[in-house]
């Protein structure tokens, strides 16, 4: 499971690059935007009007969507009508399945905290302050430094400082930041953030 900041998702807010939100769940769309061009109506216009955004008001915690009684017929109707909407293409979804469901469409989570990290680069002598996501991995963090900043990082050594910053210490690849020791203290007075360490190894054979 991939987990993102809601600074990512919210970039995604275009007719070719769609993502939204429901229930802390994150869904790319764009598959069946993408397929329906041909058929464009009034409801994928609405749909698009959220791209990028939190929809979790309109549906229920099992994802399906909320109804109320039309005022005019009596009968049961969904409060977000392009709900209703599905690609045209088999291969772009779920027989079945409403796209609040389905599985093809849904590629992570948001975030249950945003963490703030320093990277300091030894080499360069810069700092990157960095925004990541509390269930990511130093392997994730280091996935993402590397697509954003230096597409080398796999050339470095990543450490921490432990023991109050006297001895270096080797980073566990698989575990948290939490994991590896460098928690979100909660305090009265505004502490930095954790810092991560790089050291260059002179071998790009790694990156």
């Amino acid at each position: 499971m991939r987990y993102y900041l809601f600074d990512e998702i919210c970039l995604h807010n275009k007719k070719d690059d769609f993502w939204i939100i429901i229930h802390d769940n994150i869904f790319n769309l764009t598959p069946m935007l993408k397929d329906r061009y041909d058929s464009w109506n009034k409801n994928l216009d609405l749909l698009l009007s959220f791209g990028g955004k939190d929809i979790s008001h309109f549906f229920l915690y099992n994802n399906l969507p909320k109804t109320e009684i039309s005022p005019v017929t009596g009968k049961p109707r969904v409060l977000f009508p392009p709900i209703l909407e599905a690609a045209v293409s088999e291969h772009c979804k779920t027989t079945g399945k409403l796209w609040s469901q389905d599985s093809f469409y849904h590629i992570g989570r948001l975030t249950r905290k945003e963490r703030r990290l320093r990277i300091i680069n030894t080499l360069t002598g810069t700092t990157t302050a960095m925004k990541v996501c509390d269930e990511d991995t130093i392997y994730d963090i280091q996935r993402k430094y590397s697509e954003l900043y230096n597409s080398h990082a796999g050339s470095y050594l990543w450490r921490k400082f432990s023991y109050g910053g006297d001895c270096p210490g080797e980073l566990l690849l698989h575990e948290t930041l939490d994991g590896n020791g460098l928690v979100d203290e909660e305090t009265d007075i505004e502490l930095p953030p954790p810092s991560i360490w790089l050291y260059y190894t002179n071998d790009l054979t790694i990156a």
